[in-house]
């Protein structure tokens, strides 16, 4: 079996890989020819929007997109530097050594994601999260000129997405 997406579906996965690229077109086509490959593989023939999402995040994991355990504060900082690097923004997580027991213990993921948000605002991105329905928190950043078209794809695809100021 294999999941065949609306022609809408496709172009909405087609622009969401290009926002979250960040303009980045080789990129973007490898991501689109990955994720047209899982929904060939795909078990079954229909998928809601949380489907949709895992196959996303399965492409795009630490590459253009996060996903962490709720708990795991050392991966979500690592990710977002590595995502962040690729804008060449360095951000302030508000301590000079992120691997110190004390901060790592003294602060959560969701703390960090409102921290990270008001820095991207700043220079002109935004840092998006998606309800993982579960024990963890994903997402990706874009530039902040396409909130309204990611809200737009959001909707045709049936995701649950906000800005990372508030984390599910």
């Amino acid at each position: 079996m294999a999941i065949e997406l609306e022609d809408d579906a496709q172009d909405a996965v087609s622009r969401l890989f290009a926002l979250i690229n960040l303009g980045d077109t080789q990129q973007t086509s490898r991501h689109l020819a990955l994720f047209e490959e899982a929904l060939e593989d795909a078990e079954e023939d229909e998928a809601d929007g949380d489907a949709l999402l895992y196959q996303i995040k399965e492409v795009i994991d630490w590459e253009a997109g996060f996903y962490v355990d709720w708990k795991d504060v050392e991966s979500f900082i690592g990710c977002l530097n590595q995502l962040c690097e690729r804008i060449d923004i360095e951000l302030d997580w508000g301590t000079d050594d992120t691997e110190d027991e004390d901060f790592v213990e003294g602060t959560s993921v969701p703390e960090l994601m409102e921290k990270v948000t008001d820095q991207l605002r700043v220079a002109g991105y935004t840092l998006w999260n998606w309800d993982t329905g579960g024990d963890a928190y994903a997402g990706w950043i874009t530039r902040s000129e396409d909130d309204d078209e990611l809200l737009e794809i959001a909707e045709t695809l049936a995701l649950d997405v906000r800005s990372g100021d508030q984390p599910y």
